[in-house]
């Protein structure tokens, strides 16, 4: 269990870090107003598809070891723990994880950075 819990942690460790400097550009991007470039506006998007590849894949790792961990009477709706775990479901399937490793990844190969949708 301590095992399971500290490689959890360090896990969420890096997320947080992640969005923390995340956070930091989204103010430095905002300050510009107008002066905003397409490659500023690009890489900022690939920065969030990157913290929501990360997040959302930590979030449904953590969700699934926890009832591995604490066992079947863990799913209990008593509990509530199944509540946290749809949470996580929803977010990593609303604008969803898979189209965002391709915009990483095209991004990184490629250069090219995400078209703007709702979604960016």
């Amino acid at each position: 269990m301590l095992r399971l819990v500290g490689e959890l942690d360090a896990r969420n460790a890096a997320v947080a870090a992640l969005a923390e400097r995340l956070a930091a550009r989204f103010d430095e991007v905002v300050a510009l107003g107008s002066g905003v470039t397409a490659e500023a506006r690009g890489e900022f998007a690939v920065a969030v598809a990157r913290l929501k590849v990360a997040s959302s894949e930590a979030a449904t790792d953590l969700a699934h070891r926890v009832f591995e961990a604490t066992g079947s009477s863990s799913t209990a709706s008593s509990h509530g723990l199944d509540r946290y775990w749809r949470n996580i479901r929803t977010h990593s399937l609303h604008d969803p994880v898979d189209y965002k490793k391709l915009e990483v990844g095209d991004f990184y190969l490629n250069g090219t950075p995400p078209p703007p949708t709702l979604y960016t």
